[in-house]
């Protein structure tokens, strides 16, 4: 296993725990949009959890972009490839989808909402070179 290996095996270990948290936070905030009235604390909260595991996630696909190439072992580009295609097929769309019910039901957020839609189409666009 070469270093470029070492890095992307951590990656997808830590991407477990991501991948599982981001899908919980995305979850509430589905559920939340769908009572009558908005609590708009509890949607900050989760909005502020969700954009901490973005943040880990375009980390962590950058990562695995740089050294993906240099990698060796072929179950692990495999994983790598998976992953990332989840993330553009699931992940990326399901969380969009979501922030732009939350902008269509409270415009008071928009700015974030628009900066939160934009690190999405970064993540994407990093993805999809891998991916087609």
């Amino acid at each position: 296993m070469n270093e470029s290996d070492l890095e992307i095996s951590r990656v997808l270990l830590h991407f477990d725990e991501i991948v599982e948290e981001h899908n919980s936070y995305l979850e509430d905030l589905e559920n939340l949009l769908e009572l009558p009235t908005i609590d708009k604390e509890r949607v900050n909260r989760l909005l502020k959890r969700l954009r901490r595991t973005r943040k880990e996630i375009l980390e962590g696909i950058s990562s695995i972009v740089v050294h993906i190439n240099n990698s060796k072992d072929a179950k692990i580009k495999e994983e790598a490839l998976g992953i990332m295609n989840y993330f553009y097929v699931v992940g990326i769309n399901d969380e969009e989808e979501v922030l732009r019910k939350l902008l269509a039901l409270d415009s008071t957020m928009k700015n974030e909402i628009e900066n939160d839609i934009s690190t999405l189409e970064r993540i994407r666009s990093l993805v999809i070179q891998f991916i087609y």
